[in-house]
């Protein structure tokens, strides 16, 4: 499952606009988390760099224009001063261009094609987990105390309790992750696995006595909303015991509270007490489910009203699981809410599907916040191809990622970042504007700040975020996190681990091959995913499509600029639009300028 991190929390969000090629009036405004102003580039770059979560100025952090020292002009780099600021400028200092910032124990942060002159670049600190509170104690409320008049109904009353989710997490939605560490309980002797944000009050069900008369969030210090959404669900599935996510559908919830609390160590104080009542007010028509996948729907209530960074309250909850070798799903869930009074008063609704592939670390997630009461019909293979990621010889690259049908909008903004595979550890974070495909790092000087190791493997994570709301209005002079989430329509993401190059190492040399080659796939024959290798000696454009055995192109995987060096592209035995081919022989083609190749691949499914 991705990880992604702050990965849209961390950009909030410089640069959207500034890749586009719409003109932006000259304007000195910029947003405090990041935000452009001014442009085009045209002999004169002012940025000015901050900490990400004080706004605080970074002195002495390291910026450069270009994808390499002297590029596009002689000293195109510097270190910010007092104000955490520099102004590079040259007359071939035009845009569009790469700009890096960076700091020591900071993340480096690039934006890719900028064409901006005034930019404030927020860096994050490079950091492992924080240290973890434990938060909780008691949920009160009509249904989680009627255990006693409710025992022997076959049914077992419990509350879930969660944070407000952020849109990222919502993005990654995996309801495993959301659950807290198991905590043992005994029911008959037995023992039972309950995750520790569950509180099951005392109840007798059929003569068995069930309780967990607390629950526990481990959370790290700042400021929190959490919610507790009580629900029954029939005593035998509960005891039938698994994994807790798999039971979230099983669940008929029926109230809700909010508590806000503000974590500076253990804290045993934060009781809910759950009253309004949560009723079937959305129903989800989901269709073209792919199989061997398992599809969240929500329904969320956003207590910031799309204002701020996005305290989503999740009010309802379901999922569809679509086997393997099935075919393509659909579905239909409802999923309650709670009306927009008292305590959630201003709050905004929206409803949020995200459909995670099981082999692959893919995910696509559609968003619609159409008023309540709602009926929602969610064509998934119509909003995005998945995204398929690619890294040779220092160079990114991916697939088109713009919406294949009608109705929504083309990707606008891109997210990456690199980091250990291991921690949460980020070492580098890009912002790409829609439409650009592929870019190398840039070729940072001796005397920048220590980057990601050349050899070493880091997971790469990358996003493409869709914004199809409100787009008339849409301020590109002033662009933060709250636009991403107002105007957000569909996103699609992915991660892979690369071993990361130094893009000056083998561009020349005995690194580079000698001859135009298709090297063929990996493995062959296959059932879910191959690696395409082919050989550049020198930089050109090249086309990499995939033919059935009736001469039809099923997909093309990449046609572009690329490096000299050695490339491998995945593909993952899906056609243009987004869908499963069946079993077969398959052929490869590269083709450059006056030169083709063609390669025999088998999927076996």
């Amino acid at each position: 499952m991705i990880r992604i991190q702050g990965l849209v929390c961390l950009v909030v969000l410089i640069l959207v606009a500034a890749s586009t090629s719409e003109s932006v009036a000259q304007d000195s405004r910029t947003d405090p988390m990041g935000g452009t102003g001014g442009g085009p580039i045209d002999g004169s770059l002012h940025v000015r760099v901050i900490h990400i979560g004080t706004t605080d100025p970074v002195v002495g952090a390291f910026v450069m224009a270009g994808q390499s020292d002297g590029d596009p002009f002689a000293g195109n780099w510097g270190l910010t001063d007092a104000n955490g600021e520099i102004t590079l400028a040259d007359p071939n200092l035009q845009g569009p261009i790469a700009v890096t910032a960076g700091a020591a124990s900071y993340r480096y942060f690039t934006l890719v094609h900028v064409d901006a002159a005034d930019l404030v670049i927020p860096l994050s600190p490079i950091v492992s987990t924080d240290p973890e509170y434990e938060v909780g104690d008691f949920v009160s409320g009509i249904d989680v105390d009627d255990g006693w008049l409710n025992s022997g109904d076959g049914y077992v009353d419990l509350a879930l309790v969660l944070p407000t989710l952020k849109l990222e997490e919502l993005m990654t939605f995996d309801m495993g992750n959301l659950m807290g560490p198991p905590e043992t309980i005994e029911i008959l002797g037995q023992p039972f696995d309950v995750p520790s944000n569950v509180f099951i009050p005392q109840q007798w069900e059929l003569f068995i006595e069930i309780i967990k008369d607390h629950y526990y969030l481990y959370l790290s210090a700042g400021d929190y909303t959490i919610g507790a959404l009580s629900a029954r669900i029939d005593r035998d599935d509960l005891l039938a015991g698994g994994d807790i996510a798999d039971l979230i559908p099983n669940m008929e919830y029926r109230e809700i509270d909010i508590l806000d609390v503000s974590v500076s160590g253990n804290i045993y104080t934060a009781d809910l007490n759950v009253a309004p009542d949560l009723n079937e007010t959305v129903t989800l028509n989901v269709a073209n489910i792919p199989d061997n996948s398992k599809t969240w729907c929500v329904s969320l209530g956003d207590l910031d009203a799309l204002e701020g960074l996005g305290r989503l309250v999740p009010l309802g909850l379901n999922s569809i699981n679509c086997p393997g070798g099935s075919g393509y799903c659909e579905d239909t869930v409802h999923l309650t809410t709670t009306a927009a009074t008292g305590e959630f008063a201003g709050m905004t609704y929206f409803s949020a599907v995200a459909v995670q592939i099981n082999d692959q670390n893919d995910m696509v997630a559609i968003m619609d916040r159409a008023p309540r009461p709602q009926t929602y019909t969610a064509n998934v293979a119509s909003f995005f191809h998945l995204l398929e990621l690619g890294y040779a010889f220092g160079e990114f690259a991916w697939n088109d990622a713009t919406n294949p049908g009608t109705g929504s909008p083309d990707v606008h903004l891109q997210m990456a970042q690199i980091g250990n595979t291991g921690n949460d550890e980020v070492y580098w974070e890009f912002t790409i504007p829609g439409g650009v495909y592929s870019f190398t790092p840039p070729s940072l000087p001796a005397e920048a700040p220590p980057g990601p190791v050349p050899g070493t493997e880091y997971a790469w994570e990358h996003v493409a975020v869709g914004l199809g709301y409100e787009l008339s209005s849409f301020d590109f002079n002033d662009f933060a996190l709250s636009d991403v989430i107002a105007h957000g329509s569909h996103i699609a993401l992915d991660e892979t681990q690369i071993t990361f190059h130094d893009p000056t190492v083998g561009v020349s040399g005995d690194g580079v091959p000698s001859v135009l080659a298709l090297r063929g796939s990996v493995p062959n024959p296959f059932k879910v995913a191959t690696t395409i290798g082919f050989d550049l000696p020198n930089p050109m454009v090249a086309d990499l499509t995939v033919y059935g055995v009736d001469g039809r192109r099923v997909t093309t995987l990449a046609s572009r600029f690329f490096v000299a060096g050695h490339h491998d592209i995945q593909w993952l035995g899906r056609d243009s639009r987004g869908l499963a081919v069946p079993s077969g022989v398959y052929w490869a083609r590269l083709r450059t300028d006056g030169w083709s190749s063609t390669s025999r691949i088998v999927l076996q499914r």
